[in-house]
């Protein structure tokens, strides 16, 4: 251990308390919450891991496997793709994913923080990001889709990449520390042209069923995996060749996951509200939705907004700040939902 009054090991003559002593205690610092966040990740990986090998996804798993590979030839980090792809994005016949499934059957198992995490995975995404800088115990980052920056903090990554290097790769956030969930596969510039432009050709030609080239990945996102195997199963050099895509893909998975959406929120109200109350609120949500044929948002907030909104009616003494309490959410949206409600 170096003492505070020793001279700085970097060579500057400086004393160690004046020169690299307040940069090496925020970089153990970082580490350590890095290296927390990746612990709370894992635990909820393995847990959804473990799930996912239920022989009730024998038959989606063989599916998956025929949609997701492009060779026979295989090696540990594309199969770690595989696994990602078929927990968070894989939608079966059904309209579901993996990962919404295990958040079905283990609401109830779940403490707050895990549930935290888990949603995080679920809004994660894999995209293309282009390294903007990188810095002591922070690198900016660009995703080339959506051109939102985000700061990363998975220190150890660093050293394995250098600025204006691109990467395909898959971040969550874990109680505000960005994340890398599997490995970064570096892109060269001659690829990145080529899967962007392919991409946003794609998108072009498909956008009547994509509200933004956000949507469009997300579902479809299999042609970044599938680009992604083309350079593991070579090397960074090789130029990729170009994907097409299956159309049904989009209007199938988003009319699937708008009927998910009003399911849970079936599933959300009976868990959550009063016996007098549940059937008017059953009954309010299903009136809404035959005259509201697209709806956005997140489940809790609407499930929220109907129990306010009926308890509001009935005029019972309540306030938005305690009904989102208990749905987990935040007074603004709720009232942003409940707005829409009594304008329907």
């Amino acid at each position: 251990m170096i003492g505070r009054n020793e001279l700085c090991p970097c060579g500057s003559g400086k004393k160690y308390k004046k020169c690299c002593l307040q940069k090496n205690q925020l970089t153990e610092f970082t580490r350590n919450k890095i290296l927390y966040a990746k612990g709370l990740y894992k635990n909820m990986e393995n847990k959804i891991y473990k799930y996912s090998k239920l022989s009730k996804f024998n038959n989606d798993r063989e599916k998956c496997t025929n949609k997701f590979y492009i060779s026979q030839e295989s090696n540990y980090i594309i199969n770690k793709l595989y696994n990602t792809y078929f927990i968070n994005d894989y939608v079966n016949d059904d309209g579901n994913t993996v990962i919404k499934r295990f958040e079905y059957d283990n609401k109830l198992a779940l403490n707050k923080s895990q549930r935290s995490i888990l949603s995080a995975i679920i809004k994660s995404n894999i995209s293309i990001f282009k390294i903007e800088d990188i810095g002591t115990t922070k690198m900016t980052i660009r995703d080339y889709f959506t051109d939102n920056k985000i700061i990363v903090e998975d220190m150890d990554i660093f050293k394995s990449l250098k600025k204006d290097d691109n990467i395909i790769a898959r971040l969550v956030n874990v109680q505000g520390m960005n994340i890398f969930v599997h490995e970064c596969i570096k892109v060269s510039k001659e690829n990145m042209k080529i899967i962007f432009e392919n991409i946003t050709q794609l998108y072009k030609t498909n956008n009547k069923n994509a509200k933004s080239i956000k949507e469009f990945l997300y579902y479809n996102s299999e042609l970044l995996y599938k680009f992604a195997q083309q350079i593991i199963l070579n090397d960074e050099s090789y130029i990729v060749t170009p994907l097409t895509l299956n159309k049904s893909n989009i209007k199938e998975a988003k009319t699937n996951n708008e009927q998910n959406q009003n399911i849970n929120i079936y599933d959300i109200l009976k868990n959550n509200m009063e016996e007098q109350y549940l059937q008017k609120g059953l009954d309010l949500w299903k009136k809404f939705i035959k005259s509201n044929k697209s709806i956005k948002g997140n489940e809790n907030g609407w499930a929220a907004a109907v129990e306010y909104y009926i308890k509001k009616d009935a005029g019972e003494t309540i306030t938005q700040a305690q009904v989102s309490q208990k749905y987990e959410i935040s007074p603004s949206t709720l009232g942003k939902r409940y707005k829409e409600l009594k304008a329907s």
